[in-house]
């Protein structure tokens, strides 16, 4: 419990930071955001666990592993959003936090608000997803953070290289992402967090 609040609040901390420095924003040139919504999407299909390959790390996710995001759907349409991995290392038990999400109406299930801790909420885009809902990329509105996410817990390199180029051409600053290892093999390479 303590783990999900100290988390909850490094989160708040993090966004109140970046929203007072707007030179820490990877800005599309001549626009207010990189992140714009894809096309429509089956929220039920999307549903279910995400493994978070990439991201822009913060405070209360930068020193974990094993990351991942469990997405449920209840019929009032609210979405349950965990965030959960291990903290240090793969030896460590599971943590992390649960939020409350609600889809933006008029926005083709692409734009959710998500409730930290009341009163503040953000506004996370699926900004990507592949049709066979393998891949996804998810974007703060803001564009301050970003998310490559698989339905496994691997992603080859060519699929990778694909999602970056995804980002760079969407103009986010794809040297901001770390991978993150979802296997001890991975902690310390270069490029992971």
């Amino acid at each position: 419990m303590h783990n999900s609040i100290a988390c909850i609040a490094s989160l708040v901390i993090c966004i109140a930071g970046c929203a007072h420095n707007p030179a820490a924003l990877p800005h599309a040139q001549g626009s207010q955001s990189a992140c714009v919504a894809g096309p429509p999407i089956d929220l039920e299909r999307y549903m279910g666990r995400w493994y978070v390959i990439a991201d822009t790390p913060f405070l209360s996710e930068h020193d974990y592993v094993g990351s991942y995001d469990d997405w449920a759907l209840h019929d009032d349409g609210t979405i349950d959003d965990q965030y959960l991995g291990r903290r240090h290392g793969f030896d460590q038990p599971v943590t992390g936090s649960d939020f409350v999400a609600k889809v933006i109406s008029g926005t083709g299930n692409t734009q959710w608000r998500v409730g930290l801790i009341w009163p503040f909420e953000v506004v996370v885009v699926a900004a990507y997803v592949d049709p066979a809902y393998r891949y996804s990329i998810r974007c703060m509105a803001d564009g301050n953070m970003v998310w490559v996410l698989s339905r496994t817990a691997a992603m080859d390199e060519a699929t990778y290289a694909d999602m970056l180029a995804r980002l760079a051409t969407m103009g986010f600053h794809i040297d901001r992402l770390r991978r993150v290892p979802q296997n001890p093999g991975q902690i310390g390479l270069p490029g992971f967090q």
